[in-house]
Parts: C-alpha cells; structure tokens; sequence
C-alpha cells in the first residue's frame, strides 16, 4: 500500500479546482506574501532566496476568487491528478 502524501491534507479544500499558471501578485495591499497551500513554499513580488515569484493560482471560479489560494509548480505537477486540479 503507498504511503499517503500529508500535502493532500493541506490542500484538500482545492480538490478538483481550476488552477491558472500566473506570476505572483499580493491579493491585497496589506498583503505582502502567500505560502504554497501543499508545501509551504513562499511567493512574493520581491525576489530572493527560496521565494517563488510565479505559480499556480485559483481562478474567479475558486469561493475566494482568483489568485487567493497558491501550490507550487513542484507540487502542481506530484498532486494534480490525485486532486484532480485542471491547469486552465
């Protein structure tokens, strides 16, 4: 039996999702970073070691609308089909 991958915990909220490649961009003002909603992995406008400037995000289709949630290309690609998620 495989081992279960805890990311899918994390993310189950975006099961069967609709997920648009984008660059990065604060979902408000006050915002100034999100985290890969699988692995954790920082996104920010700044660029630096270990932040991702680009990823997948959900689309006016997800509850909280476009680009609230974010996953990773790494995770994207491991998770996608278990998940479900459509790249749009």
């Amino acid at each position: 039996m495989p081992k279960h991958d805890w990311r899918i915990d994390l993310v189950e909220n975006l099961r069967g999702e609709r997920l648009q490649w984008k660059k990065y961009r604060r979902y408000r003002d006050d915002w100034d970073h999100d985290h890969c909603g699988a692995c954790g992995a920082k996104f920010a406008e700044n660029r630096g070691y270990k932040i991702l400037n680009e990823g997948y995000a959900t689309t006016d289709s997800y509850p909280m609308g476009a680009e609230y949630e974010w996953v990773c290309k790494t995770c994207f690609d491991e998770l996608r089909h278990e998940l479900e998620w459509t790249e749009v």
